[in-house]
């Protein structure tokens, strides 16, 4: 199936955000235990740093932001 009639036909608005990465679908769980979710992916990525955990499309089953 063309990604474009998928997008028009089968998905709604905020599930194709889900699926592209939208903002404010990522969260993080920094290394000192700060939790955030519903943040850009690069916020996430740059507050976990190396020890602790990020999320994007995972998030529902994260055990911070889950």
């Amino acid at each position: 199936m063309n990604f474009n009639v998928l997008k028009t036909k089968a998905l709604s608005k905020n599930q194709m955000r889900a699926i592209k990465g939208g903002s404010g679908t990522c969260g993080y769980k920094s290394p000192t235990g700060t939790v955030k979710c519903g943040v850009s992916k690069a916020q996430a990525m740059h507050m976990a740093t190396e020890e602790g955990h990020w999320c994007c499309d995972s998030c529902e089953s994260s055990s911070y932001c889950g």
